[in-house]
């Protein structure tokens, strides 16, 4: 090849691209201006990441590559913080070299590995990338930025940027992007799941809507068995014969007492679920800086305060439905003797 570029005479205007073989300017135009195939793979379990776990990450990446005929890699690290700013390191040393004491809080953390791999067909390296993106949440302004946009390229990553975390392999070489999802794949099952909430707490978190409608339903239901037994208790004891005066009396004090239970009712509701959302259950936590230390112990703090008004709301609403039963079979009794 330098040979024939050698031969080009400038003079004459000559022409580089001409001087090339066929093999050499195919390989050269996928290099530079081709568009290589992707695979994608997206994760959408809960995960606590450290700096331990990237640290094992690259090791186990670059332990796979050497295992192909690889020419160079360039390992880059891009964090973004809760205040908007972000942090770029341009080598794997810069970043491992790093000794977090920022107080910012991590949000978001890109991992790349861009390699230039040999292949048979080829007569220059290729150029293949694995990408490794996982945040805690999308940004507003990345997805109206993704919304406002005209390229449909930029709507088609919505799925991934959406999901705590994915991984893409821009690859020539199909194997390669194969064994390196796998890689990620196997080594995100590894990770540990972000403790932040005490179990029991969790599992009545995921089933707050059906919580909350028991907790409304529970006490709208025993203040009706309530009144009703009052009616009957009073009936029995104090009318000899009921009349029509009688009934329309029972009839309003049921219409009109009914809306402040059901509004009580309805509250405590309300509450419970309120109160169980706001506990924190990110699907994604950090654990790098010392930002990212405090706002765990800042979360598990305000979870354990969330887990005490829940309890004290549901024993408030279970105390009201057990004193409401016990006079209703108590005038019920006495109703009937």
């Amino acid at each position: 090849m330098a040979n024939q570029l050698s031969r080009v005479d400038p003079q004459h205007g000559g022409n580089l691209v001409a001087a090339m073989s066929k093999e050499n300017l195919r390989s050269l135009f996928y290099l530079f201006a081709g568009k290589p195939d992707s695979r994608i793979k997206i994760f959408n379990d809960p995960i606590s990441i450290s700096p331990q776990d990237i640290y094992e990450l690259n090791s186990c990446v670059t332990d796979k590559l050497k295992t192909h005929n690889i020419d160079l890699v360039i390992t880059t690290v891009r964090l973004g913080y809760d205040s908007s700013q972000f942090n770029e390191f341009s080598t794997w040393a810069e970043f491992e070299s790093s000794k977090w004491q920022e107080s910012d809080k991590i949000e978001e953390l890109v991992i790349k590995w861009d390699f230039l791999v040999n292949i048979q067909e080829y007569a220059v390296p290729q150029r293949h990338t694995l990408l490794f993106r996982v945040a805690t949440d999308i940004k507003p302004s990345q997805l109206l930025q993704m919304i406002g946009s005209s390229n449909a390229e930029d709507l088609d990553q919505l799925d991934e940027i959406s999901a705590p975390a994915f991984c893409r392999v821009d690859f020539i070489n199909a194997q390669i992007s194969k064994e390196l999802v796998a890689l990620v794949d196997d080594w995100y099952k590894g990770r540990t799941k972000p403790k932040l909430i005490n179990p029991i707490l969790f599992w009545f978190k995921k089933r707050r809507n059906g919580i909350a409608t028991i907790a409304d339903h529970w006490l709208y239901f025993s203040w009706a068995l309530l009144l009703s037994s009052f009616v009957f208790w009073g009936a029995n004891n104090f009318l000899n014969e009921p009349n029509l005066v009688h009934a329309s009396i029972a009839v309003i004090l049921a219409v009109y007492s009914f809306r402040p239970a059901s509004m009580m009712a309805h509250r405590i509701g309300a509450k419970i679920y309120k109160v169980l959302s706001e506990i924190e259950g990110s699907k994604v936590l950090f654990n790098f800086t010392a930002g990212d230390r405090k706002r765990i112990e800042e979360l598990e703090q305000e979870n354990a305060k969330q887990g005490r008004k829940f309890a004290f709301i549901s024993i408030w609403n279970v105390l009201l439905n057990v004193a409401s039963g016990l006079i209703t079979v108590y005038l019920f009794s006495k109703g009937v003797g």
